[in-house]
């Protein structure tokens, strides 16, 4: 159906950022492909080496799969922060992501747990990681009639791996000032191996921070201090690039990034040590 209609036709998964687009005159279309059908696309799975989300997961469904897995659960709280509890029933992972707002809250995170996008077309699946998905507000990786069919977060073979997550906004339900995800994986001995940074609503898409992973790769769990915290926070936010709106300052939003940098990280050690 996409390929006989074309641009002038869009997926519709849950609707609910489409039908605000729609309203405000910002996309046009003359069709809708109702994906909500598809079952098979509605699914969390938790393997040995991944976790997989399909994308017409409901945000709702991704709430609820707090127990199966603690990246998970951290994706479970990001999802209370976001719409309503009555929009999280119809609102997809899916769609969230294709709408690629640079201030989506679950987009951090899948960065900083280094997800990929399974992307299904007429010439078959692909495979793009998460960071290179986003390209622009509003724009993706999804070409002619592709769409998303799942988001896959892998997982270390040997040691543990968490995530944190943390935002600044004006109210409960409101989008992000600013936004950081952080993830951490350590081995057995707790020395960390990969440190992963992402910054949502300070640029037109996700910041990877590659420096902020400086000052903790190599160091032991147990060595990490504050000094570190900050020394990456400080990292992280010399790589955004935000801008002055009616709702915060460019240098706002800056000062903010080191606190949840901080914030996400200290997270993360908070679980790995429990």
């Amino acid at each position: 159906m996409k390929s006989q209609m074309g641009d002038r036709a869009k997926f519709w998964a849950g609707g609910t950022d489409m039908v605000l687009l729609w309203q405000r005159g910002e996309i046009d279309l003359d069709h809708c492909i109702d994906l909500r059908h598809l079952g098979e696309l509605d699914y969390i799975s938790v393997e040995d080496d991944s976790i997989s989300i399909g994308a017409m997961c409901s945000l709702s469904a991704l709430e609820r799969s707090a127990d199966e897995h603690h990246l998970l659960a951290t994706l479970s709280e990001i999802t209370k922060l976001m719409c309503t509890p009555q929009t999280r029933t119809l609102a997809t992972v899916g769609g969230n992501m294709c709408n690629a707002s640079p201030a989506a809250d679950l987009s951090p995170a899948f960065v900083a747990m280094d997800a990929e996008a399974i992307i299904l077309g007429d010439a078959g699946e692909r495979r793009v990681s998460m960071f290179e998905f986003f390209e622009g507000v509003n724009k993706t990786a999804l070409r002619g009639n592709e769409l998303l069919k799942e988001i896959s977060i892998p997982l270390p073979v040997a040691g543990n791996i968490a995530a944190g997550y943390r935002r600044i906004d004006r109210t409960v339900v409101d989008i992000a000032l600013v936004n950081a995800s952080s993830a951490l994986t350590v081995d057995a001995s707790g020395k960390i191996t990969k440190a992963t940074v992402a910054l949502g609503a300070v640029a037109p898409v996700i910041v990877r921070s590659e420096v902020a992973a400086v000052p903790l790769v190599g160091r032991s769990l147990d060595a990490l201090d504050d000094a570190a915290l900050a020394a990456s926070g400080e990292a992280a936010a010399g790589d955004a690039k935000p801008i002055s709106d009616v709702r915060a300052s460019a240098d706002y939003r800056r000062d903010m990034v080191k606190v949840m940098v901080r914030r996400s990280l200290a997270d993360c050690i908070e679980q790995l040590k429990g």
